[in-house]
């Protein structure tokens, strides 16, 4: 009889629980008995007033919320995600959240007609972990906007008006993930990104950028990825990116750099690098030095005629190397990429040579002199390592032997023969 009147009970409290959810439940809107609220789309323009105290999650995308004010959200102190994306919101009195202290997700991304934020915008939300103000109208951000953000892990201001980096970061030091893609940035001073220790995911994608200040990078000690495509960027100096010990994607791709020197001498965690979609002539042998780890090279769409014959040297990782849409000179200073497909087992896609051979001879033909399919080759001298750097050993290089190559008539992909030519060229 006891566990019975237990029973009876539990099952008229939860009876009473589902009554007042749906009581409290505004009629536009969908609710779920988890205290997670769907208001999207519902044509709203003023907060409803049956939403209840206990609420946990608000949806309120997709409306046609204009003010937000301190006493918009001051009973919905139990909040852990806010959506206001999609809105007309043109202002955010200050302290508008100041009662959410439990608040962890903040959405206000896609409100256009928002252009500028007070400094008290965010007092109070001391717990809030993600932040997304893209696709709005902000063309200035206060320097102390994000100081009342102590836990903040990921902030979106992609696709705004800002025309430079904004010197309000500071207090950011749990930051891991900012994205400013998609705004008119043309410069990163050495300062700008300095307090972002903790960063791991930087987003400059699409941007205006031409200059980056020396040491703009050193304090990133945690970043593996770096997203610099889509920019003005033509000079890589070979100090650019100092600091960026972790860094494991580099794209550098769709911008103005013509020619590869030491500039990533000391990413040696680098696992995918995009360098496809500039104008790049020229690459240093010693371009990739110390790369080892080293798995993707995206050179497609450059200016490229041959690449030097130790490039690839010191690289064990590497498997995919993109090369299409190239001017490719295809003589004798090409021939070490077939033969580094083969032994290395790695994928070149788009090298548009045609290496020859006779289908019914076993050794190599010597050309005339004169001939223009003479790739007669004079011993290559030892090169100094232009990208030597402290407390990294190499070994020395060895010279290139003398080779005499002939490039006759038999498609490429013929790869028997292929292999055969590389056999022989080997022991010339």
């Amino acid at each position: 009889m006891f566990f019975l009147v237990i029973f009876t009970f539990n099952c008229a409290a939860k009876a009473g629980l589902s009554l007042n959810v749906s009581d409290s439940c505004p009629s536009m809107c969908r609710c779920a008995p988890e205290e997670v609220i769907h208001c999207n789309r519902a044509g709203l323009r003023a907060l409803p007033g049956e939403i209840a105290a206990s609420t946990v999650s608000l949806n309120l995308s997709n409306n046609y919320l204009r003010i937000l004010t301190t006493n918009t959200f001051s009973n919905l102190t139990f909040l852990h995600s806010l959506w206001l994306d999609g809105n007309n919101l043109t202002f955010l009195s200050p302290g508008t959240f100041h009662a959410l202290s439990k608040l962890r997700e903040l959405d206000l991304s896609r409100n256009s007609r928002l252009t500028y934020l007070h400094a008290n915008t965010f007092r109070g939300l001391l717990n809030l972990i993600s932040l997304d103000l893209s696709h709005c109208n902000i063309f200035e951000i206060h320097p102390l906007l994000f100081s009342h953000l102590p836990s903040l892990e990921r902030l979106d201001l992609a696709s705004n008006n800002m025309r430079y980096v904004p010197q309000a970061f500071s207090n950011l030091s749990s930051l891991t993930r900012l994205s400013l893609e998609s705004n008119h940035i043309e410069a990163i001073g050495r300062d700008s990104l300095k307090a972002l220790e903790s960063l791991y995911d930087l987003n400059l994608r699409k941007n205006r950028i031409w200059i980056i200040q020396d040491g703009a990078f050193t304090k990133l000690l945690r970043l593996g990825v770096l997203n610099l495509g889509h920019n003005f960027i033509s000079d890589l100096p070979n100090q650019l990116f100092d600091g960026l010990i972790q860094l494991k994607t580099l794209h550098l791709e769709a911008n103005r750099v013509t020619a590869i020197d030491c500039t990533f001498r000391l990413l040696l965690n680098l696992r995918s690098l995009y360098l496809n979609n500039n104008q790049i002539s020229s690459i240093s042998d010693s371009a990739f030095s110390y790369l080892n780890k080293l798995h993707f090279l995206h050179l497609s769409k450059n200016n490229l005629s041959s690449l030097p014959l130790r490039l690839f040297v010191g690289l064990p990782k590497l498997r995919y190397v993109f090369l299409s849409h190239n001017p490719w000179k295809c003589d004798c200073r090409m021939v070490w990429f077939l033969r580094w497909t083969v032994m290395s087992r790695g994928a070149l896609q788009g090298l548009d040579c045609a290496f020859h051979i006779h289908h019914n001879t076993t050794a190599l033909s010597i050309p005339q002199p004169g001939d223009p399919m003479d790739c007669t080759a004079p011993p290559e001298l030892d090169s100094k390592d232009k990208c030597g750097a402290a407390g990294i050993s190499t070994a020395p290089g060895h010279p290139a032997p003398t080779c005499k190559v002939l490039l006759l008539v038999v498609p490429f992909h013929t790869w028997y023969f292929a292999r055969r030519w590389v056999s022989s060229a080997a022991l010339l």
